[in-house]
């Protein structure tokens, strides 16, 4: 049987040659340019990779560590760099009483404060890592989610970097490693805005104001459930309170499994995507009135256990399919729960505001490097 390649495989593909082809446009005179900071003649490309790609488990732990992206590699990269450099130059005062500039970890930093050659060893690091994502990433997100369809009375999307290509949207896939948003929060909503899928434009946001208008004249009042409401109250409040609201998840309503499929079989109904921490989580609200009442009950005793069976059988499939599909982890909030809905609303709070712990920020790394004299 025929291996083939999946379709992630050859979006790498496509980043990677993208990046090489930036490489080379630039490769010689990048390479003539640390050539002479070096006083070396000739300065090669092999040089130039023993230089920079050869330092990934000097300056990080590649092979260990799991990287969110590679601006996650990057910065942790950047901080490994000045670390060892400071190391460097604590050790040589301490010893010598002065410092000796011929360390590798003063030359490159030296390289890499000149904003030309800094750009190009990023661009040179980006590809070494796509080369790599396997295992610089390990978990990463689903395909899958890639692009998010909502809705059943009106259907939004929610994608990254979309493009319209035979009346279709889609991802473009040459601009996904580009955006500078987080996926599927607030700032990717305002920058990409949502899809009408009959329409050709997004629908844009000027600003958080105006997509938290939307998000309560729209998407809350398409909901005919008084507990879906009070919880899109809840977050609008959410956001309006976060210190950083564009990296706050999308709280995304009713989520659908199949997609646009107009026969989709199930919806969830909220989602959250926390791309911080990888985690993805499903909430239903299930009131027994809505999810395991049996219908004529008196008219059919000796069929109530079977039709109960079959209602939980439906739920439990809904949730694997989930699962198995975009890796979501399923809440249930029961009658019980929603007795105190302010209580429902924290649990979803937690997956919302839940951080990976002391994540390296790249703008302080780079802050940080050029403040070095």
């Amino acid at each position: 049987m025929r291996n083939l390649r999946s379709r992630e495989e050859k979006i790498t593909d496509e980043i990677i040659n993208e990046l090489t082809n930036e490489i080379n446009s630039q490769k010689a005179y990048i390479l003539s340019k640390v050539g002479k900071f070096t006083s070396k003649n000739n300065y090669t490309f092999q040089q130039f990779n023993g230089r920079f790609g050869g330092k990934n488990n000097t300056y990080v732990d590649s092979v260990r560590t799991q990287f969110l992206d590679f601006e996650d590699f990057y910065a942790q990269w950047i901080k490994g760099l000045i670390d060892k450099y400071d190391e460097d130059k604590n050790y040589q005062i301490k010893k010598y009483g002065r410092v000796y500039e011929s360390k590798a970890s003063f030359v490159n930093l030296k390289l890499i404060q000149d904003k030309e050659i800094e750009s190009f060893v990023r661009i040179f690091l980006e590809r070494n890592f796509y080369n790599k994502i396997k295992e610089r990433t390990r978990v990463k997100p689903n395909e899958n989610l890639w692009s998010i369809w909502f809705g059943y009375k009106l259907i939004y999307g929610l994608l990254i970097a979309p493009v319209l290509r035979k009346n279709q949207w889609t991802n473009d896939k040459s601009e996904i490693r580009k955006v500078d948003y987080s996926y599927w929060t607030i700032g990717h909503v305002l920058e990409e805005g949502l899809i009408d899928p009959k329409i050709d434009e997004p629908i844009n946001f000027i600003n958080l104001d105006n997509l938290l208008q939307f998000y309560s004249s729209v998407l809350k009042r398409l909901s005919s459930s008084n507990y879906e409401k009070e919880i899109s109250n809840k977050y609008v409040d959410y956001i309006k309170q976060s210190e950083n609201p564009n990296q706050e998840p999308f709280l995304i309503p009713e989520v659908r499994y199949l997609g646009l499929n107009e026969k989709h079989l199930y919806r969830l109904d909220f989602t959250t995507l926390n791309i911080h921490t990888l985690e993805y989580t499903g909430f239903e609200i299930s009131p027994a009135s809505t999810h395991i009442n049996v219908k004529n009950l008196k008219q059919k005793q000796n069929k109530v256990n079977k039709e109960l069976q079959v209602k939980w059988e439906k739920e439990m499939k809904k949730r694997n399919d989930y699962f198995h599909t975009f890796d979501i982890t399923i809440i249930t909030f029961t009658d019980t729960d929603l007795a105190d809905i302010n209580s429902c609303f924290d649990a979803i709070k937690s997956k919302l505001s839940a951080r990976k712990a002391d994540k390296i920020e790249l703008r302080s790394q780079l802050m940080r490097l050029s403040n070095i004299k």
